[in-house]
């Protein structure tokens, strides 16, 4: 990983700060934006970065994700990727939100559950959002792992990872529980 790819993990976490700190769609609650100094986050560790090919499915299935609220959402599940970390192949699978409108880059949805999560994490999950780059990869980065709106406030509806998304294994990358 080389020092300009650190400094854009950095550069994107300052700006989820600020964003969070200030802006009027800030899951922090209003009154309580003042003393917000910065959300939790392991050291950026190029581990737990990988290059990777999108295995696509040959028809592609509409899921329904339960939400944290107990609501369905309907998604595309395109493919999955897979990856090693501590000599296990993992397998992650990816999602287009049916919601969204078609964009220039392919953008796929992957919410996960690590053996992290409810200990040093969100308990519910964590997601990944990723974009195919100009060669047809995509860049799975756990160290921008983020938290869904619902860790910093219960209104909020997320969707929770399928069973087939839950890793057996510690991502110690990405955003931390955001308080304790």
């Amino acid at each position: 990983m080389s020092k300009d790819e650190v400094e854009n993990v950095l550069h994107w976490r300052e700006e989820k700060d600020q964003a969070f700190k200030g802006h009027f769609a800030s899951p922090i609650p209003e009154n309580m934006r003042g003393q917000f100094v910065g959300l939790n986050y392991y050291p950026v560790n190029p581990s737990y970065r990988f290059l990777c090919r999108l295995n696509k499915y040959p028809n592609p299935a509409s899921v329904m994700m339960m939400t944290s609220t107990g609501e369905e959402r309907e998604y595309l599940k395109v493919g999955h990727f897979s990856f090693i970390i501590g000599g296990k192949t993992l397998t992650l699978h990816a999602y287009k939100d049916l919601r969204q409108g078609p964009s220039e880059k392919e953008s796929l949805f992957i919410p996960f559950r690590d053996s992290t999560s409810g200990i040093e994490t969100y308990e519910a999950s964590r997601y990944l959002e990723i974009e195919s780059t100009k060669e047809g990869e995509f860049l799975v980065d756990f160290n921008k792992a983020y938290n869904p709106f619902c860790a910093y406030i219960d209104t909020y509806s997320c969707p929770l990872p399928p069973r087939e998304n839950w890793l057996g294994v510690e991502i110690k990358a990405g955003e931390k529980k955001y308080k304790e």
